[in-house]
């Protein structure tokens, strides 16, 4: 059994090496500016945008102290693209495939969701129990876009449901939330600061709870690798560009299975991220 497992990713590699020989490495970046992208490019949103950017270091941090921000700036620039590139597509989907955009417009704004949910689980109530009232500003930014962020959630069910979209109520209701929750993104990181916390804590206990944040955001793995992934053999940028660090995994996690295990299963999702495997859209609104 064993030397049959061996031989197969023996096998498995062979065809992954022979695959990046013939077809060489190409980036592929969508230009999302422009035309009623204002509400992503005011001068406000930016500059929280450029502070999220400037704690997301290309190296990855040797202290558990460090990472947790660096880690978490990583997540944040995820953010930011996933809604980018969801309020970018909303009136430029092949008219055949609205359920595809839809179940991406819809993961991107529950992983946000999901990342406050596994911040006020595991990451704020372990802060605060020795830093009381370090997360209180954190929190009160979360509750002054959830139910803004709710409403958007069930309209993409809606529209799911329905099998229709209309793209100015859609967007109508990004609009006001893109600020605030930049704001509180690039904010967020300054409560993490490595200084700040080993006042209180030890390196270890920052580095437990560095994992227990981790654990506490974990969901369908074909959907969340692929969607945050980085790899530079085969072009599957996704939601971080080229050289990003992140997410810190083995490298055949990011060589093998996630271009080639876990990517398949919601591959038609993929040609909304940011840096898509393929070229596959074009700017040119279809509907």
């Amino acid at each position: 059994m064993a030397s049959k497992l061996v031989a197969f990713l023996v096998g498995l590699s062979a065809a992954f090496i022979s695959y990046n020989l013939y077809n060489p490495p190409q980036s592929t970046h969508i230009d999302m500016s422009g035309q009623n992208m204002e509400t992503f490019e005011s001068p406000e949103v930016l500059k929280y945008v450029e502070s999220i950017r400037a704690a997301a270091t290309p190296e990855r941090p040797a202290l558990a102290s460090d990472r947790g921000r660096w880690a978490m700036a990583w997540l944040h620039l995820v953010i930011w693209n996933s809604w980018k590139s969801s309020y970018f597509y909303a009136d430029k989907f092949p008219e055949d495939d609205l359920q595809n955009y839809l179940e991406y417009a819809l993961l991107s704004a529950t992983f946000l969701a999901e990342h406050h949910d596994a911040e006020e689980s595991a990451l704020f109530p372990a802060l605060e129990k020795k830093i009381p009232g370090s997360m209180e500003q954190n929190e009160a930014q979360h509750q002054s876009f959830l139910k803004p962020l709710e409403e958007l959630i069930e309209y993409i069910n809606l529209a799911k449901a329905e099998g229709k979209i209309d793209v100015a109520t859609y967007r109508g209701k990004v609009d006001p939330i893109v600020a605030p929750i930049m704001q509180h993104l690039a904010e967020e990181l300054d409560s993490l600061e490595g200084s700040k916390l080993l006042e209180h804590f030890s390196e270890s206990e920052l580095d437990a709870i560095n994992k227990a944040t981790h654990k506490a955001q974990q969901g369908d793995t074909h959907k969340m690798l692929p969607f945050v992934l980085r790899t530079y053999h085969i072009s599957c940028f996704m939601n971080l560009p080229s050289g990003s660090p992140f997410p810190p995994a083995p490298g055949f996690v990011k060589t093998l299975l996630g271009p080639w295990v876990f990517y398949w299963k919601y591959s038609q999702l993929w040609k909304y991220t940011t840096y898509p495997m393929k070229p596959v859209l074009t700017a040119a609104p279809q509907l």
